[in-house]
């Protein structure tokens, strides 16, 4: 509870508790079984494809795109990679994403709707690796699901990320599953590790919904504060902010 782990999931703990073990030590290890991390999986950058980063606004899908993009066009070269954005809403964010793009020699390309996406990734197919950033978005914005479709009915075989904020309480965490989980979701990016109090919360919900957790960011260095995610890590992580808490 400390750490900030959700009571249902304590219970169940507690109910599945066998005698005569190191309580804390077999916690941690059930923890980290039931965090579904991609570390024994080959980098999203190695692997390439259309991947769109999706989630709330200011959670950090800009910043984690280009990081991702930065990751790649160190290992495979900036030739192969292609940048799209869909958030036609904020003119900041295309900036922001223009500017990576600028550093690493990309353009940056804007689509404003769903057959604007089509040419794009037609226009991109050659490339090893597509990076969609989307527009941020609350849970409950009606556009929500005109994004949805957008992405869906692309005619491309994209797969979608989630990215939360770390710092989010886990209800809203909660909330956000829910509604961006309309549209199928390959996994999710876990953002803000750094800002973090605890980690019991969020680690919960990414537990108890299954989710796959590709990467972990904790800071703004482009690429360096973007991690595959490591369950050991994780929970290790919690355990310390804890301990930290309480002296």
């Amino acid at each position: 509870l400390d750490a900030g782990f959700s009571p249902a999931l304590i219970r169940k703990l507690l109910e599945s508790l066998p005698a005569d073990v190191d309580g804390a030590a077999w916690a941690a290890q059930v923890l980290e079984r039931n965090l579904h991390t991609a570390e024994q999986e080959s980098a999203l950058e190695d692997i390439g494809g259309v991947y769109a980063l999706i989630g709330a606004t200011g959670v950090g899908k800009t910043t984690s795109t280009a990081k991702l993009a930065a990751a790649f066009a160190t290992r495979h070269g900036a030739a192969h990679l292609g940048l799209v954005t869909l958030d036609a809403y904020r003119v900041a964010a295309h900036e922001q994403l223009r500017a990576y793009g600028r550093i690493l020699g990309v353009p940056v390309h804007t689509a404003h709707d769903r057959a604007s996406l089509e040419d794009l990734l037609d226009l991109l197919s050659a490339k090893r690796l597509v990076l969609i950033d989307t527009a941020g978005m609350s849970q409950r914005d009606l556009r929500l699901s005109e994004q949805f479709t957008t992405l869906q009915d692309s005619g491309f075989p994209l797969q979608t990320y989630l990215v939360m904020n770390a710092t989010t309480q886990a209800g809203v965490l909660e909330e956000t599953l829910r509604s961006f989980g309309k549209v199928a979701l390959s996994g999710c990016i876990l953002t803000k590790l750094d800002e973090a109090a605890s980690l019991g919360g969020v680690l919960s919900v990414v537990a108890k919904h299954r989710m796959p957790l590709a990467y972990v960011g904790d800071g703004q260095r482009v690429p360096e504060d973007l991690h595959p995610a490591r369950a050991h890590t994780l929970v290790n992580r919690a355990v310390s902010l804890m301990q930290q808490a309480g002296q």
